[in-house]
């Protein structure tokens, strides 16, 4: 679960003439979507039996396009679908379960695992909150990206979405540039957009 969970890697845009803002991952298992303006980095692609990873990032930058749709924040999102989840009565992961996993990512493995350097030295996790059947984790990495530019502060969520358990990330592109009730708002639509296409 760790390695899935962790694979938030930024990597270089793959350039596409057509940008897609949808796929599905874990070999057809669950439907990946972003809000409108975020498009599939195609080389960020994984995909197995077992779960899937997607970057997302503006359209037209992906598609080298102009006259595609541009994202109305300046952030890149993400996409980790791990195995499947255990989920209570509502279909969400459980209080207990979800604390669980925000006891692991404090811990030296656990920050290890969020962080782009593999060193745990290199993260902080600034906040922890539960809501709404999913963990935030406030997450400061201090290593670099090997690909475009993002901000050392980003927000994680862990939530249940089509049975998996599922981290999302809002990765903003430079320091300062969103707050972080501008990074939950969007988490939280790109979880309904999700939710929406399954």
């Amino acid at each position: 679960m760790t390695g899935l969970l962790a694979a938030c890697q930024p990597t270089s845009f793959g350039t596409a003439q057509v940008a897609k803002a949808r796929t599905t991952l874990a070999n057809g298992a669950l439907t990946v979507a972003a809000p409108k303006g975020w498009c599939i980095d195609p080389k960020s692609l994984r995909n197995s039996g077992a779960g899937g990873f997607a970057l997302f990032g503006n359209c037209a930058a992906i598609s080298g396009n102009a006259e595609d749709a541009h994202a109305p924040e300046p952030a890149l999102l993400s996409v980790t679908v791990g195995p499947p989840a255990l989920e209570d009565g509502s279909g969400k992961l459980s209080q207990d379960r979800l604390k669980k996993i925000g006891d692991f990512f404090h811990s030296e493995i656990g920050r290890a695992a969020l962080s782009r350097s593999g060193e745990a030295a290199d993260v902080t996790i600034k906040g922890t909150e539960i809501s709404n059947g999913t963990l935030l984790l406030r997450v400061e990495d201090r290593s670099g990206t090997g690909g475009p530019p993002i901000a050392k502060t980003y927000l994680r969520g862990v939530t249940a979405l089509g049975g998996r358990i599922t981290a999302l990330s809002v990765m903003p592109l430079k320091e300062g540039e969103m707050s972080y009730a501008q990074q939950r708002q969007l988490l939280e639509t790109f979880i309904a957009a999700i939710r929406a296409a399954n």
